[in-house]
């Protein structure tokens, strides 16, 4: 049984890893595309100083990739969440099991 959570915890991370990745891409493409249009230059160090704070005022395909990048955030949470309550099993089935 220790063995089956250590590997839900080595796909946790993996996801998380994966998500981490997916949230720095997207987070370059929306601060490429506020920087791109005229009407929101302002917003860019904004959205690098305090991401909640510029996220209302995006418009356009910012505003999409700024929802991808939320939703990686809370993959990435959700996955470490996971990662370590598994590796507490684990530890935990390792100690019964002697």
């Amino acid at each position: 049984m220790a063995q089956a959570a250590y590997i839900v915890a080595g796909l946790a991370v993996a996801g998380a890893v994966a998500s981490w990745i997916v949230g720095a891409t997207f987070y370059v493409r929306t601060l490429r595309e506020i920087s791109g249009t005229p009407g929101q230059r302002g917003l860019v160090v904004r959205a690098i100083v305090a991401w909640p704070f510029a996220i209302g005022r995006l418009q356009g395909e910012a505003a999409v990739h700024a929802s991808t990048v939320n939703k990686a955030l809370v993959a990435f949470f959700a996955c470490l969440i996971v990662a370590v309550s598994a590796v507490s099993v684990a530890t935990n089935l390792a100690r019964v099991s002697r």
